[in-house]
């Protein structure tokens, strides 16, 4: 079975527009990303996928092997479906540019979770929300499972009416980690965007409105992504101080 890592990229973020050439401690967000998904001991193929040539460029200093897409993508499934016509893996890691405090752990974990299960189309990484105000932070993606770990529903805000200790318990967060088999891909990728993917921008949606299996696959540590400047302060923070983080730092620069 052949796995590879797939980093979509793009200038056009809404929130923090640029985010991926954001400066962290001296180097671009995508950079972290990049030097991180390289630790893992299994060796993989890993491809940044953009429509930019500036991000091509800057990508291409350290070392980063990239193919430039169409730009009328709106998320990195879609992107990681036009190359996927080119590479034509098996199994596609979709590890978002944004996930700058990813732990190669994890990524080391999902792929040994495809090669030994792979019993679903798709996996995506969850984990435990840390904080009530995560239950309607519009930043935070959140779900609910069934007792296999497979979702039931991907979403922003919180409908539940149960109390917050309550939906702490049975509300996971969903991680910018997630893998795609080849089959899969080339089925929905043509597909128009569904209703919920479209409005709530959950790209994961789309499976799930399709009916296909989306299973999670859950890990401990929650670490935040960057899709504000107050996100990117608080990684910062982390970065620096956070002992496990400064430990990978010291691996990768």
């Amino acid at each position: 079975m052949k796995i590879g890592i797939v980093i979509p990229a793009r200038l056009q973020s809404e929130r923090l527009p640029n985010k991926v050439l954001k400066p962290f401690l001296g180097k671009v967000m995508i950079e972290h990303v990049w030097k991180r998904a390289n630790l893992i001991h299994e060796k993989v193929e890993i491809v940044v996928a953009t429509d930019s040539s500036e991000i091509k460029k800057v990508c291409e200093t350290f070392g980063a092997n990239v193919m430039l897409t169409s730009n009328n993508h709106q998320n990195g499934l879609s992107r990681t479906g036009e190359i996927a016509k080119t590479l034509n893996w098996d199994f596609y890691i979709i590890l978002q540019a944004d996930e700058i405090l990813i732990d190669p752990k994890n990524l080391e974990f999902l792929i040994k979770t495809i090669k030994e299960k792979n019993s679903s189309p798709f996996y995506n990484l969850i984990t435990n929300l840390k904080k009530t105000t995560e239950l309607n932070d519009r930043n935070v993606v959140k779900c609910l499972i069934r007792t296999d770990n497979s979702l039931i529903n991907i979403f922003r805000l919180s409908g539940s009416i149960a109390s917050e200790a309550t939906q702490m318990v049975f509300t996971k967060k969903v991680c910018g980690l997630f893998a795609i088999s080849h089959k899969c891909l080339n089925e929905i990728i043509d597909l128009p965007a569904q209703i919920v993917e479209t409005n709530e921008s959950i790209e994961q949606m789309k499976l799930i409105e399709l009916n296909y299996q989306v299973q999670g696959v859950e890990v401990k540590d929650n670490y935040p992504s960057v899709n504000t400047e107050l996100e990117a302060n608080e990684v910062l923070e982390i970065l620096s101080q956070d002992p496990y983080q400064k430990l990978i730092l010291t691996q990768i620069f």
